[in-house]
């Protein structure tokens, strides 16, 4: 799916990706839809250099047929909510595996952006789809 990385890689453009060793998309080969991961930075101690920057991994399932309908954590709005939402299970619909690799690649964005101080919100699960939410209808709005 290289428009999906190609989608990406321009969405994080006016970003500081300098601490970003690579992002991956790579097929899923388990009886589950997705699965992403944003390793942070590590080292071993403070004496010793990074092993690594921030690495963003997204896997999807190409053997799965679309339409495709996921489970995790989500803004529910809410009037009696400070924020106007809160945490809460929702459902994100997918067409095609397009959409779910942009969704889960967006998603893991969203922890490498938020961790490393480049966007304010708080690195929570429901912030991170509601972030790939949005680079999504950017997505879908090209095709």
């Amino acid at each position: 799916m290289p428009h999906v990385l190609s989608f990406i890689s321009d969405k994080l453009e006016r970003f500081d990706c300098d601490n970003l060793d690579w992002v991956k998309l790579l097929p899923l080969n388990r009886n589950h839809l997705l699965h992403g991961a944003c390793h942070y930075p590590y080292r071993k101690s403070s004496e010793h250099p990074w092993e690594h920057g921030y690495r963003i991994r997204a896997s999807v399932n190409i053997d799965m047929t679309p339409p495709f309908t996921y489970r995790h954590w989500g803004r529910i709005p809410s009037a009696t909510a400070k924020q106007g939402w809160l945490s809460g299970e929702q459902d994100f619909a997918f067409s095609d595996l397009e959409q779910c690799a942009v969704h889960t690649l967006a998603h893991e964005c969203f922890h490498f952006l938020s961790r490393s101080g480049q966007i304010l919100d708080k690195n929570t699960e429901a912030n991170a789809n509601w972030w790939a939410s949005a680079w999504l209808d950017d997505f879908s709005g090209q095709i």
